[in-house]
């Protein structure tokens, strides 16, 4: 398996210069539920959260080409959702989390129309002070 399969099938944590860390979960092909991957995203996530205190929780969620589009805004704030409650599960405070959809509308790779791309159906958790 290449390195990028590797990372197309699981959680990631980016540091930027915005902030601390940014954290990543993909889903599968018309799905809004979260793999293993998924959820240890999603507790790393709490745990930085929950250490850090942030003011603004911000998750925005994605969907590839191929999937429905009048099915990609309901399916991509689904996977926000997912996201949020499990946050919310794990002890973050309901009042900072913002749930974003944005469908189909900002890829992580460019491919053309109804294109599975695994790395577009993600959802990506930021947190801000």
């Amino acid at each position: 398996m290449t390195r990028l399969g590797f990372i197309a099938l699981s959680a990631l944590s980016i540091s930027t210069p915005a902030h601390a860390h940014q954290f990543v979960a993909f889903f599968d092909y018309g799905r809004a539920e979260l793999s293993q991957n998924g959820y240890r995203m999603v507790r790393d996530a709490a745990a930085y959260i929950l250490r850090d205190k942030p003011s603004r929780v911000v998750i925005n969620a994605h969907m590839d080409t191929a999937e429905a589009a009048a099915f990609s805004d309901e399916l991509s704030h689904m996977r926000a959702q997912v996201v949020a409650t499990e946050l919310v599960a794990l002890g973050v405070a309901p009042p900072v989390i913002e749930r974003n959809g944005h469908g189909a509308t900002e890829p992580a790779k460019n491919t053309p129309a109804n294109t599975r791309e695994p790395l577009n159906r993600r959802a990506v958790v930021d947190y801000f002070p």
